[in-house]
Order: C-alpha cells, then sequence, then structure tokens
C-alpha cells in the first residue's frame, strides 16, 4: 500500500482533468443533482480522488480573482477587493464572454483607454508606425502608447505593454518616454521599453548610443545595457544584452538568458486569447533558458513543462493555470 508521505505532491493528470470537468458541469449553470452526487462518490474513491477534487476546486477559486483593470480593459489577477469591473467564473470558463475580451484587436483597446491612448496593439499583433518626426516605433502585442509631440517638444507615454523606438534625431527636441516612474531621454539612440514583466518592474535596454534614465535616481545606459526598474522607481544593476536578445521579440520569439519564469509568463500572456494565471510563490525563483515562439503560447508552455517542475492546466481555452510541481 502506498502511505500518505510515499504520494506524489500533485494526484495523477488523468484524475486532475476528470475533477476539472465535474467542476466546470457543476457550475455551467446546467448542473442537475445527480452531477452533485456523482462528484461526492468520486471523491470518496481514493485520497488521490480527493486531492484531485481539492485541487479543482482551488483553481476554480483562482479564477474568482481575475478581473478587468478599469484603466487597460485587459484581464488580470487581483483579489477581490482590487475588483472594477467583476467577471464571474462561469463566463471565465464558458468563452468569449468572459476572458474573450483580452483578445479584442487595437481599436477596442484605445476605446477603452480613451483619449490617453493615440496607439495601441491587440492580441498577438506586433506593429512599426512611423510618428510626425520621423521616430519609427514598433509595439509589442497588447501595448499603448500616448503621444505629446508638439513644436518645442517630443514626449511619449508607454501606457501597456512594450514599445521599441528608433528614435529620429533633433538635437532642438529630445525624445523622451514615460513609463511608470521612469523618465527616458534618448541621446540620438534606438531602445526598447518592456513593461511586461513578471514582477511589476520595467526594462529598459540599448541598442545604439545611449539613454538617460531618471527614476527613484539617474544614470545613462550605453549601446549593449540593459536595467530593470522596480514599480517605486528603484534602479537595478546594469547588465549587458546582445541586440538580438533584446529585438528578438519583433519576429515573434523570445530569447530567455537567465529569465524568471515569471517574466516569461508575462511575455507570453499579450499573445494568449485569455489569461495565463501563475500560481505558487515557487514559480518565481525558477530560472529559464531557451528559446520561445510568442505566437503559440500554449506550445510554449507545454515546452517548459517538459524541462521545469511545473504543471500548465488549460481549464478552458481562455483560462491556463501554471503552478510548480
Amino acid at each position: 500500500m502506498t502511505s500518505a508521505s510515499d504520494r506524489p505532491a500533485y494526484p495523477p493528470r488523468a484524475l486532475s482533468d476528470e475533477a476539472l470537468a465535474f467542476i466546470v458541469r457543476l457550475h455551467s449553470g446546467e448542473a442537475r443533482s445527480e452531477v452533485v452526487a456523482a462528484f461526492a462518490t468520486w471523491r470518496r474513491l481514493s485520497p488521490d480522488h480527493e486531492a484531485a477534487a481539492r485541487e479543482a476546486e482551488q483553481l476554480w477559486g483562482d479564477a474568482s480573482e481575475l478581473h478587468q483593470d478599469s484603466r487597460s480593459g485587459l484581464i488580470r489577477p487581483g483579489t477581490a477587493r482590487h475588483i472594477q469591473s467583476g467577471l464571474s467564473r462561469r463566463a471565465l470558463l464558458g468563452g468569449a464572454a468572459g476572458l474573450g475580451v483580452a483578445g479584442a484587436g487595437g481599436a477596442w483597446l484605445l476605446r477603452t483607454l480613451g483619449p490617453r491612448a493615440d496607439i495601441a496593439t491587440g492580441t498577438g499583433e506586433v506593429r512599426t508606425v512611423t510618428l510626425a518626426d520621423r521616430t519609427r516605433v514598433t509595439l509589442n502585442a497588447r501595448s499603448a502608447l500616448a503621444l505629446d509631440l508638439t513644436a518645442a517638444r517630443r514626449q511619449v507615454q508607454l501606457l501597456e505593454g512594450q514599445a521599441f523606438f528608433e528614435v529620429a534625431a533633433d538635437p532642438a527636441r529630445p525624445f523622451e518616454v514615460a513609463a511608470g516612474a521612469s523618465r527616458l531621454r534618448a541621446l540620438g539612440t534606438a531602445f526598447d521599453v518592456d513593461a511586461n514583466r513578471g514582477d511589476g518592474s520595467l526594462a529598459v535596454s540599448v541598442v545604439e548610443h545611449g539613454v538617460q534614465v531618471t527614476a527613484a535616481g539617474e544614470l545613462t545606459l550605453k549601446a549593449g545595457e540593459r536595467i530593470r526598474i522596480a514599480p517605486d522607481g528603484g534602479l537595478g544593476a546594469v547588465t549587458l544584452q546582445p541586440a538580438d536578445v533584446t529585438l528578438a521579440w519583433r519576429s515573434g520569439m523570445y530569447i530567455a538568458e537567465d529569465r524568471s519564469l515569471a517574466d516569461i509568463i508575462a511575455a507570453l500572456r499579450p499573445y494568449h486569447s485569455g489569461w495565463i494565471v501563475a500560481r505558487g510563490a515557487a514559480i518565481d525563483a525558477l530560472r529559464v533558458n531557451a528559446v520561445l515562439d510568442l505566437r503559440t503560447p500554449e506550445a510554449s508552455l507545454a515546452a517548459l513543462a517538459q524541462g521545469l517542475p511545473i504543471r500548465v492546466i488549460a481549464l478552458s481555452p481562455f483560462l491556463t493555470i501554471v503552478s510548480a510541481a
């Protein structure tokens, strides 16, 4: 007989799938009393059946904490006290009526952000735009910019996501980017600003020339250098990053060199039609070296699960849970 201490930390995948099927049926609005009774009988079959049932109930609870961000309209995790526009778990698991809003196009995101956004992209959409001053901006998926370009100044604000700037020279009007608590001034340069971080930080990577970074402190980044800036403006250590790693996302790829799994999940989210939720502090501790295709987030997560101690569970086409194994 297998003792409790000998059983794996998670129930067998087949039982997990059966338990999730029960949970979806129970909350579909169509469940009858016999389904409730069948689930109760099923979970008493063995300790692993009970563990699978509890796991499925916990996942359902996690789904209840997703909400629609009142500022961007995108689907984000968060506790009930943060919910501005609630989404029911039934809608989340049921289809596009719930998480489908996250897959709307750039036009929808523009309407959601209102007058604040001038340019936006939708799920899986990468677009390059030439601004009035001849600066070229490439926006990653689910990204948005607000523009303030006048005869006296050139200022843009990254409202969501990630953007790569190839700045047109104009000594009389320095080009500046605002993102969170940071202000970035281009020094005749090409650089990347990434707000798709697992910990809410900002990453700035310079490809050509330099960028003056002003947050809680101030420094100048040179070509080939990268820095992460905490949400409160704290400056991290300057590290080196080759241009091909910085620019890989523009061709739909993600090159992870000792990156956290949380960062990778954050990078995949703008390409997923729903939401990818990470469960457990152990996720943040996992480091990854891999080349992944952003355009196929499900396949990329499956590839990560083959080499990392994680489980990837698709509750529906619109909700995927990633947890430490």
